[in-house]
Order: C-alpha cells, then structure tokens, then sequence
C-alpha cells in the first residue's frame, strides 16, 4: 500500500488534510536480458476472476498453471512468463526487479 497523500498539493488530491490518498500495487513487469533484447515476465496480483474470464479459461487450451492459479484467492501473486504461471509467495514479488508497477486507487 501507497500512500501519495504527501506529494499531493490540496487542490490537485480534492479532499480535507489528513485524509490519505492510497494506492495498491497489483502488477510487476520484469525484464532479464539486455537493451538489444530479452525476456519480459509479470506478476499479477489475483481477483476474483469475473464469469466471462472463467468461461474463456474453460474454453481456451490449456495454458500449464492458468486454470490452478485462478482457482486461487484474491491476494495471491501468480507469476506469468510466456506459456508458464506459477503461484508464488509475495516475497518473491517484492523482491523482483520491477521493470514497471501498476498501482490502483483505494477509494475508502
């Protein structure tokens, strides 16, 4: 969790002071290799995965690890890399060597 409350001028966050303006990661882009080229892989923080997702996953060839790591909860990290997703621990998350975040609003 992220907190931006402080970095934020009072116009530009439009709430009271003292209210906390938080964020949540839920991705990570990882690189390996060099800038002429290399592998791209992601950590994504599972939801619960909406009836159109699991009926395109029920449908779609299967892709090793996909269908177990959507039958996790909400809050597991699964690890995915081409044709390979792999639940993980959010460890191993927090130590990756993030390429690109992706944070969301918490709106409380």
């Amino acid at each position: 969790i992220l907190d931006l409350a402080p970095f934020c001028a009072a116009s530009c966050k439009n709430v009271m002071d003292g209210t906390r303006v938080l964020y949540s990661l839920y991705g990570i882009v990882e690189h390996s290799g060099s800038m002429r080229g290399g592998h791209y892989a992601a950590y994504v923080k599972v939801r619960t995965p909406s009836k159109k997702l699991v009926e395109h996953i029920s449908t779609a060839k299967n892709v090793l690890g996909l269908k177990e790591a959507m039958g996790a909860s909400g809050g597991q990290w699964v690890y995915v890399s081409d044709a390979h997703v792999q639940m993980v621990p959010e460890s191993r998350v927090l130590n990756a060597q993030a390429y690109l975040l992706f944070y969301e609003r918490l709106l409380l």
